[in-house]
């Protein structure tokens, strides 16, 4: 059973910074609101494992990397699903969004800031720390 009920969700850090995807496959960023519907919206899909996968509601493609994860890969918009872990934090409706089977290279990998320092900032794989808030999303349902 997934965390979280399927629907349509806002996927968020603090602050306001939204996942975003301006094109269709194309890295995944992290902005303020934009205004334009649907790049800033995540169907959040449970499957029967208790992974979930996440679309994109403008672009209907899905969060996800290319071939095997690994530290500091980008994540772009794909046309396969991809199946993520959201393993829940210390605050309430926050999640470590976690590539499912890990360890990989000895790190359970998880969405977070790239280490690139351009504008705007990407999202890539990174070492989880379950104890670092900052790394938790605020998944925020839209009815």
């Amino acid at each position: 059973m997934a965390p979280v009920p399927n629907g349509v969700y806002a996927i968020s850090r603090p602050h306001e910074q939204l996942l975003s995807l301006l094109e269709p496959k194309e890295p995944v960023f992290i902005l303020p609101p934009t205004g334009n519907p649907g790049e800033q919206e995540w169907q959040v899909e449970g499957l029967d494992n208790g992974n979930v996968t996440i679309r994109n509601l403008k672009h209907q493609t899905f969060l996800g990397y290319d071939g095997e994860p690994e530290v500091n890969k980008t994540i772009t918009g794909r046309r396969e699903p991809r199946e993520w872990a959201l393993y829940q934090s210390a605050e309430p409706f926050t999640f470590h969004i976690v590539v499912p089977g890990g360890p990989i290279d000895g790190h359970e990998l998880a969405l977070d800031f790239s280490l690139l320092k351009i504008f705007p900032p990407r999202v890539a794989l990174r070492p989880l720390d379950v104890s670092d808030q900052r790394q938790a999303w605020r998944l925020q349902f839209h009815e």
